[in-house]
């Protein structure tokens, strides 16, 4: 827009008008000046125009704008300009502060009130946010506080789903029983396709968090060649045009154990190599969450909904839930939030809600717990897993994850509980299990960590309760008395489809929601994506080659900070170099410009701090387990860099010494849940 048309009003708002067609609102950052395009027009001016054409549901404060001086601008304290390699400046974006958050709960009135802050309530904040329905999300503790921070990691469309879609016995142990066994259960089926469609979301939604993982599925009968390669080519056959990672194919034995050395060779005759992705999936929920922040969510972490609130009475056909009674639970404060509709995304703590609504109503989740260890990444190769069945007919996973290896899961009926913990029988069924494929035996004092997580499996009325492995893994959007709406059941992978259920589903039931749009989200791009292409056109190796050259960060750095933040990798550099204005010394004596938490892994000092300013940090352990991860790899380490994280955030946060104390009590007792359980 050229500077002499900027009086001209009517110019302005079709240029703006026509920016929000085309998804400016999701940039994610101000430009400041745009060299390439030499755009020359001043702050105030567009800001004013944008005011007079946005709708209600667009957020400002994601705008895209530029100026030919940059200095007019008045940048948030602690924010600077970060310049792209074209000259192009810009001003990320910063989510508003937990108290703006709070004094916004507490005075409007919503369409949607989620309650969850998992990956599928921050899934469901984000599609209504878009629909244009006003919205807002609570969490009783911290965003993927529970079952989204403990899965596999995987982003797939479940090879064990598609084995069931044609065998009622898995695995099958002969040529005898193969034939057998055959059947054809079409859920199962429809289950592999729909999450092999999510997969593709997943894996483009947030390029520089997920990538394609090869798994290695060794075999050690001639017969098995045949049916795992036409198995493993009908899954890609599923996954269409839109496979986002590449075919499976068959590999010989010799070439099975250069690729995966540690494999046992007695017996086996070649493998299958498949491909699925990978995530982090704790920060995939957290940039979740915050991409419908940036979108005009209202989202507030450790808040307690103590009851439900309603009008009318319960069994009367105008009884309706118009909200709940929150608690924040660092100051005690409590309040009512209003809002047209209640959404129910809890998991495995689904029923306690629904409950809230309609006391009479019956249980329709059955937790599962799933266990997984960490142990030495020399246990599996940096860029190939293995998957296999397990003796009961599981499967078992042996992945690369964070610069260690993850071993996985179980899968055992379990009571709700907000930090499950790994029992020794299950340790020792997944070391047990390793063994079996493995040459070097894995031992307790591999164990770096060991951790557990709730599957929220909803009920089939024809299913034995007690046998976790046909409860559904499908999702149902379910709805009591009062309208208030529960998501529940599904995984991780499909959490996009399940909100967009959920919420057409509440569209469709409350004649109140007035969406301005469909579901929009089939082709979103989260925070940190580079959607507007100015940073590093989405190619984030860009961003690391940046790290590394103008940062001065070692190649491990660079990449993790990549893989995490994506082009906000370029704002945790920022604050870092304000960190370490002079080389430090490390444990080992060596000089570097940036303090890390621990010396063997690649987070840094900074990102605490960035974590209290940009990201809803409010404890330690939020940042232990849920910002870095360290909890999740190695739960020794974490325990060593606590101090350093408690003396962060004090400073960060304002903590008085009775609140760090407390802080450090919470964290140990948290590290222990993460621990290898006691022999």
């Amino acid at each position: 827009l050229p500077s002499n048309s900027l009086n001209s009003c009517k110019m302005v708002r079709a240029r703006i008008a026509s920016a929000l067609a085309a998804g400016v609102s999701g940039y994610g950052y101000y430009t400041v000046f745009h060299k390439r395009e030499n755009r020359d027009y001043t702050v105030e001016d567009f800001a004013s125009q944008a005011r007079d054409v946005a709708k209600p549901w667009w957020n400002p404060a994601s705008m895209l704008f530029g100026t030919a001086d940059a200095q007019r601008v008045t940048l948030p304290e602690g924010v600077h300009l970060l310049k792209c390699e074209d000259g192009t400046s810009i001003i990320p974006w910063m989510p508003p502060t937990r108290e703006e958050n709070k004094k916004a709960l507490k005075t409007q009135e919503f369409d949607v009130l989620v309650i969850g802050g998992g990956a599928t309530g921050s899934g469901v904040a984000m599609d209504a946010t878009t629909r244009g329905l006003k919205t807002a999300m609570v969490e009783y503790e911290d965003f993927a506080s529970g079952t989204s921070s403990r899965s596999t990691k995987l982003i797939h469309g479940g090879i064990r789903y598609l084995a069931l879609a044609f065998q009622s016995k898995v695995p099958p142990n002969s040529l005898y029983d193969l034939v057998t066994h055959l059947h054809y259960d079409h859920s199962m089926m429809q289950v592999v396709v729909n999450d092999l469609k999510e997969r593709a979301f997943m894996m483009q939604s947030a390029p520089f968090m997920s990538r394609a993982l090869p798994m290695m599925i060794p075999l050690h009968h001639w017969w098995e060649i045949p049916v795992y390669w036409v198995s493993c080519k009908m899954y890609d056959i599923i996954a269409g045009s839109r496979r986002s990672v590449p075919e499976s194919h068959f590999i010989s034995k010799s070439e099975a154990l250069y690729q995966f050395p540690t494999l046992k060779s007695e017996g086996l005759v070649g493998a299958m190599v498949l491909y699925d992705g990978q995530q982090n999936d704790t920060r995939m929920n957290l940039f979740v969450a915050l991409t419908a922040a940036q979108h005009g969510a209202t989202v507030l972490n450790h808040t307690e909904v103590m009851s439900l609130t309603s009008k009318g009475k319960l069994g009367d056909p105008d009884y309706k839930i118009t909200g709940a009674k929150v608690k924040d639970k660092f100051t005690g404060e409590t309040w009512e939030i209003k809002a047209k509709q209640v959404i129910n995304a809890t998991g495995p703590f689904s029923d306690s809600v629904r409950k809230m609504a309609d006391p009479t109503t019956h249980d329709i989740i059955v937790p599962a717990k799933g266990s997984h260890l960490i142990v030495p990444d020399h246990f599996s190769p940096d860029s190939m897993g293995s998957v296999w069945f397990t003796k009961d007919g599981r499967v078992l996973y042996l992945l690369p994850w964070e610069g260690s290896t993850i071993a996985g899961t179980t899968d055992i009926k379990e009571g709700a509980s907000m930090n499950p913990t790994s029992t020794l029988p299950e340790v020792d069924f997944i070391l047990s299990e390793c063994n079996r494929t493995l040459q070097r035996p894995l031992n307790h004092s591999h164990v770096r960590a060991a951790w557990a997580g709730l599957r929220p499996l909803v009920k089939d009325p024809n299913a034995d309760p007690n046998d976790t492995k046909k409860l559904s893994r499908d999702h149902v959007v379910d709805v009591v008395q009062g309208g208030l709406i529960s998501i529940c059941g599904g995984k991780w992978t499909t959490y996009r489809k399940m909100a967009e259920d959920c919420v057409s589903k509440a569209v469709e039931l409350n004649p109140e929601l007035n969406p301005a749009r469909e579901c929009c989200t089939s082709n979103m791009m989260l925070l940190g994506t580079d959607r507007g292409g100015l940073v590093c056109h989405q190619n984030f190796d860009k961003v690391v080659v940046t790290l590394r050259e103008q940062f001065d960060m070692d190649k491990l750095v660079a990449k993790h900070l990549m893989q995490n933040y994506g082009t906000r990798a370029l704002m945790v550099a920022e604050l870092a170099q304000q960190i370490a204005e002079s080389p430090h010394q490390d444990e080992k004596g060596q000089r570097h410009r940036y303090l890390k938490l621990y010396s063997k892994y690649p987070m840094l000092e900074a990102e605490v701090a960035f974590a209290c300013r940009q990201e809803y940090a409010c404890t330690a352990v939020d940042v232990l387990a849920r910002r870095t991860r360290l909890a999740f790899l190695d739960a020794a380490a974490a325990e060593q860099a606590l101090p350093k994280v408690l003396d962060i955030m004090q400073k960060e946060l304002g903590w008085n010494s009775r609140r760090k104390e407390q802080e450090r009590k919470d964290a140990l007792a948290f590290l222990k849940t993460m621990s290898m359980p006691e022999v």
